[in-house]
């Protein structure tokens, strides 16, 4: 089950479990299922988080390799990238 159909059953199970008529023992089920499918979403996305932060706090590099605070810039627009 991808991502976006977990959150949406999720969202379905917390509808189920808000009407009255669910009886006892698939309110139940309802919840098991509700917390497996969370748990699988949280873990997805720490993952997410995590390639974030690899990525943000990865050195600027261009195409060449070169970082890009090897480059010296001025506040005069006369002056380019040098």
């Amino acid at each position: 089950m991808k991502f976006e159909e977990k959150i949406k059953r999720i969202e379905e199970i917390t509808l189920l479990l808000q009407k009255d008529s669910t009886d006892l023992e698939k309110a139940i089920e309802l919840y098991e299922e509700g917390i497996k499918l969370s748990n699988e979403v949280e873990k997805k996305l720490q993952n997410i988080e995590r390639k974030i932060e690899i990525v943000t706090s990865a050195p600027d590099e261009n195409e060449d390799g070169v970082e890009i605070a090897d480059y010296k810039t001025t506040d005069s627009p006369s002056n380019s990238i040098q």
